[in-house]
């Protein structure tokens, strides 16, 4: 089957806000726990319709790209959909973790309007790209501010400029080493996308979905906008995780779906017994995607606070990969592969592999995004192509897919293959480990040994002979840890993955022959 043969229906964001507008006009659609601000679906539907004109009014169509820079917000939501509503590109990045590379990001995308919020300095920022720019405050208009302009032009619509094939958004992927790439995505595959996750978790106009990871992540676009827009459920925003607020939230605001995180699901954990343990069994359920989440959190997560744990596996630019449903849901496993998804594993030579075997995740279809959006501002296609993920991982005999790891994190010790995630599950079960994470490092022997980095849990004490002889009763001994490193905590990117990396370059800098290790497993005199 050809990638791209099969298409999901495509219905534009215009059609989607009369229709719910028409049938739930003063239902909330957007809220804003930090502003206490919200939108209702005849708002935001007539605030879409104004901002059409105004970007009609500067020339601004199809595939012409518009940049918002502002943290998590009413205004952010209103925006975001307001543009895709005109069927122009909305462009994004994280201004605060992206902060040291925003005129860069800019600068490649060469955006034909800027909107950036009064908190962040536009002025330094204007020089890395010629087009227009506007800033602007709250969504409550004010005297010489871009809501204000707005709320004068008509409320009657325009058609929309898109095709289903445009740009729709451009979104940076979260790269750990390499610089992050611009992951361009078009209405239609965002629409797929919107599509896979009412599959897997059947939003309703009844749900209430709260999202506070970073709106400029494709996967707060894939998991919560584009799905909530589709089922005319509500949007509830906070600017960041606030472990001391995060049950308030709950109570208050009564989602029905919280979407997670591993790093929030380990907070959440190591927070005292009893402390908020009923507060989240009103949920539906509770997400976790963007890194793994090892089976003995994910156990432990749900006997505690008895709530379904349900977890996803997604990439910036190749969509909801594979998905667990919220009503059969496999420990351990992210799902099985996502509608559209021509998923399949394949060794080092490309040739797909059979149930239980273990090679790279290869993906194609409507999902995927329509290409990068590279350094020097030309743009590398994935549409139509089959998208090499660099994860490992293996389908069982039902179909449901397991990651393994990453393929650049493989440690290979004698030749040996082995992945890092099988010795983390290990040393999880370990009563007194928050984290862990393993890694390999340069021996001379063996060309690479394992090294494991562990986190104790709060008020507990770990032992690095009782960790090894923990090792020792599950693993086999060529891969078992060599050396344990205590560790306060294990290092993370902005999205809660694991930053292998960053704990390798750390073991090396600390010992002073990063060359090797000794067979015995002591750093190498």
């Amino acid at each position: 089957m050809n990638d791209v043969e099969r298409q999901p229906g495509y219905r534009s964001t215009q059609d989607l806000l009369r229709a719910h507008a028409a049938r739930t006009p003063d239902k909330p659609f957007l809220e804003s726990i930090d502003q206490g601000t919200s939108l209702t679906w005849q708002e935001m539907r007539t605030f879409a319709n104004r901002f059409s004109h105004f970007l009609a009014d500067r020339g601004i169509g199809a595939n012409d790209r518009v940049m918002v820079l502002t943290e998590n917000s009413l205004e952010n939501l209103a925006l975001y959909f307001a543009v895709s509503s005109h069927g122009a590109t909305f462009c994004t990045a994280n201004v605060e973790v992206n902060a040291a590379h925003l005129a860069e990001m800019i600068a490649r995308l060469q955006p034909k309007l800027v909107l950036w919020h009064e908190a962040v300095d536009g002025a330094a920022l204007r020089k890395a790209a010629p087009g227009e720019w506007i800033r602007f405050s709250t969504l409550k208009p004010v005297a010489q501010d871009l809501f204000a302009d707005v709320a004068r032009l008509p409320d009657r619509e325009r058609p929309p400029a898109n095709r289903p094939d445009d740009i729709a958004a451009i979104a940076f992927t979260s790269g750990t080493s390499a610089t992050p790439k611009g992951a361009m995505h078009s209405f239609s595959n965002y629409y797929a996308i919107g599509e896979q996750t009412l599959a897997m978790w059947e939003y309703t106009a009844d749900d209430r979905v709260l999202e506070y990871r970073s709106l400029s992540w494709s996967s707060s676009h894939m998991l919560t906008l584009t799905p909530a827009l589709m089922a005319g459920a509500t949007i509830l925003v906070a600017k960041k995780f606030s472990h001391s607020r995060f049950f308030d939230w709950i109570g208050t605001h009564r989602p029905t779906v919280v979407i997670g995180i591993p790093t929030v699901v380990n907070m959440l954990l190591n927070r005292p017994e009893g402390d908020g343990d009923d507060a989240l069994k009103g949920l539906r359920f509770m997400s976790c995607s963007t890194a793994p989440l090892l089976v003995e959190q994910h156990k432990r997560f749900e006997q505690r606070y008895g709530v379904p744990l349900v977890q996803i596996y997604g990439m910036s630019e190749g969509g909801v990969v594979a998905g667990n449903h919220w009503r059969s849901r496999r420990i351990g496993s992210v799902g099985k592969p996502g509608l559209y998804m021509n998923l399949r594993i394949v060794d080092p030579d490309g040739k797909p592999l059979p149930a239980g075997e273990i090679g790279e995740i290869e993906i194609g279809g409507a999902q995927t995004g329509h290409g990068y959006l590279l350094e020097d501002r030309s743009i590398q296609p994935i549409r139509g192509t089959r998208l090499k993920t660099g994860d490992l991982g293996y389908l069982d005999g039902e179909g449901y897919l397991f990651i393994t790891g990453r393929a650049k994190d493989v440690i290979i010790r004698g030749g040996v293959n082995i992945a890092p995630l099988e010795v983390d599950n290990v040393l999880m079960t370990h009563p007194d480990i928050a984290e862990a994470a393993t890694v390999g490092v340069p021996d001379r022997i063996y060309g690479e040994e394992i090294v494991a980095f562990v986190a104790a849990k709060p008020g507990r004490r770990l032992d690095a002979a009782a960790v090894l002889a923990h090792c020792a009763q599950a693993l086999p001994a060529f891969k078992r840890p060599k050396l344990v490193e205590l560790v306060a905590a294990i290092p993370k990117n902005e999205r809660g993955k694991v930053d292998r990396r960053r704990l390798a370059d750390e073991w090396s800098a600390k010992h002073a022959s990063p060359a090797a290790m000794s067979p015995a497993g002591s750093p190498a005199p």
